[in-house]
């Protein structure tokens, strides 16, 4: 915390306007955590998405395991070597990459784990000034970024007092020494050096949130930030050249998102070019590109990513095929596979079918949709069968389709079989946010399906699965459960949701008055339209209709 104070106090000292920077060539050096490179992904895409008629070349040249002062602990690595040490590879980097600004990153490795040291802080100390005196001697401005964090919480069994660590260990209060190191970066301002802080930011950032989580942490090894870590490395200098970003990181741009996508495609092909056409003497990195291939390949990435940060269409990354003739798009978020499928031209408003689940099944409703400028997408989270989880993996898919790709803040849900769980759940915790819900054959209470409590033939493999889901402890309060959808359907009504059922009367899977029913009873009851089409004599297969149109029809009237 002290290193964060001191930050605000030495604010005066360290006056950055809010302007991009004159130089042209930009290399960013540092530990694995710049090899990782998040953080510069995030500045890059940013800098284009903001500024595409400006060029500049952001140079990757972080290296794992690295150190600015030399120093390497008994055992690194297994023995197997020891820690690259940044001078041996500086004068090769700043000949061949020739760069007129460095962002420099040190810190986290130089203190090797230890409780702090005259000896090791002195060879920081010694080793920080050699660096920005050889980076202004080749003639090129120098900023200096304070170390990440070390997080001992999440791996409390690899952390010990200082005068019991061993190889693999990690001083528990290491990051006290990170807090040292950062404080004399940011007195070196007073000298004339320029210094942005990351450390204070990411201290306070996780002071906050542990207020109300406790074990909240950027790191899960302690070391390296996942990408809200480097979100706040990367604001240090976002925040000094003037660009926006929305809370994820993405540009703050209608294209930002598909924009970050050809970023990282584009750095993960300069990293391991530039670090083999450098040179180094770290074991275990996969050789790059030769240099000018590399940068060819990634000068044709840049040249799309300026193309979208200058086109008004909204386009979605990762385009990997076609389905039915329609641009087919693989994103993660939150960490699963979300499909979107395009259509050639989006209708007003950006309209979308969100499906619950066996997305391409009976696909002719889909097909007639896309024609008609619907988006299609599907989040493939199986054997969740709609579960509070599951509902958080949907909000966090929503928000982003929503915020990151301006797609209609309200979409029309489509719940095949058990997708009807998908649907229905996540649609009962945000009424608000829902145009429709066409359900067929749709599991709407699972006691029902996979349960089989009623007159269904039940599944036991799906069933195991319900406590788990929903941590119950045991099948008695399973049973006794009053949030499926059957059960909570005044949400919907009070929104005026309009509900679709298409649905065999001879359904023996999913039996449909103990689904389909009961939510034609219990919504009309509350005052909701519903409309069922029924098909005589019909099991749970086939799904869908011969003629879709009703479908089709009820979704487009309904997004509008």
């Amino acid at each position: 915390m002290r290193s964060f104070l001191l930050s605000l106090l030495l604010t005066a000292t360290a006056a950055f306007a809010a302007e991009l920077p004159k130089e042209q060539r930009i290399v960013f050096l540092g530990d694995s955590i710049t090899q990782g490179g998040g953080y510069i992904e995030f500045i890059d895409a940013a800098l284009i998405a903001q500024h595409p008629e400006v060029t500049k070349d952001i140079i990757p040249l972080g290296l794992s395991s690295e150190t600015v002062s030399g120093l390497s602990e008994e055992g690194h690595a297994g023995g197997k070597f020891p820690r690259p040490d940044l001078h041996e590879r500086l004068d090769r980097a700043l000949e061949k990459a020739k760069p007129e600004l460095v962002f420099a990153c040190y810190g986290m490795n130089d203190g090797i784990y230890l409780p702090l040291g005259a000896v090791r802080t002195k060879a920081f100390q010694d080793g920080m000034k050699k660096l920005h005196d050889k980076v202004t001697a080749a003639g090129a401005r120098i900023v200096h970024l304070t170390p990440p964090v070390f997080d001992p919480v999440p791996i409390k069994a690899r952390v010990v007092p200082g005068d019991q660590v061993k190889p693999g260990q990690f001083y528990q209060g290491y990051n006290v020494v990170l807090d040292f190191y950062s404080d004399w970066l940011l007195e070196m301002r007073q000298k004339g050096w320029e210094v942005l802080d990351i450390h204070g930011p990411m201290n306070a950032a996780i002071a906050e949130k542990r207020k109300t989580e406790p074990e909240f942490t950027f790191s899960k090894d302690g070391v390296h930030p996942g990408p809200e870590g480097h979100l706040i490395m990367a604001h240090a200098v976002l925040d000094a050249w003037g660009l926006k970003v929305k809370p994820d990181g993405t540009p703050d741009h209608p294209n930002g998102a598909a924009i970050l996508a050809l970023v990282k495609k584009k750095h993960a092909i300069l990293r391991p070019a530039w670090l083999s056409y450098v040179g180094h003497k770290r074991p275990g990195n996969p050789p790059g590109l030769p240099i000018e291939e590399a940068k060819a390949k990634a000068a044709e990435l840049d040249v799309e990513a300026r193309k979208l940060a200058n086109s008004k269409e909204i386009v979605f990354p990762n385009q990997t095929g076609e389905w039915n003739g329609y641009a087919k798009h693989e994103l993660t978020i939150a960490g699963k596979p979300v499909t979107v499928v395009a259509p050639k031209a989006a209708a007003p408003g950006r309209p979308w079918v969100w499906h619950g689940e066996f997305f391409g099944h009976k696909p002719a409703p889909d097909i007639a949709l896309l024609g008609k400028g619907f988006h299609i997408v599907y989040m493939k989270i199986n054997d969740m069968l709609g579960c509070p989880d599951a509902v958080k993996l949907w909000n966090q898919c929503y928000s982003e389709l929503t915020s990151n790709y301006a797609l209609s803040a309200k979409p029309s849900l489509v719940g095949l079989s058990r997708g009807g769980l998908y649907c229905y759940n996540w649609a009962i915790a945000n009424p608000d946010k829902v145009s429709c819900i066409y359900a067929d054959a749709p599991v709407c209470d699972f006691k029902s399906w996979p349960g089989g409590k009623g007159k269904g033939k039940g599944d036991a493999k799906n069933w195991a699965l319900v406590p788990k889901l929903w941590a119950f402890k045991d099948e008695a309060e399973a049973l006794a459960y009053k949030g499926n959808p059957v059960d909570n359907l005044e949400p919907l009504a009070k929104n005026k949701v309009p509900l679709l059922h298409v649905f065999g009367d001879a359904d023996d899977v999913v039996p449909w008055d103990e689904n389909t029913g009961l939510i034609e009873t219990r919504y009309k009851a509350l005052g909701g339209s519903i409309t069922l089409i029924r098909k005589p004599g019909v099991g749970h297969h086939p799904h869908g209709l011969d003629d879709s149109t009703p479908i089709i029809e009820f979704i487009e009237k309904n997004a509008k």
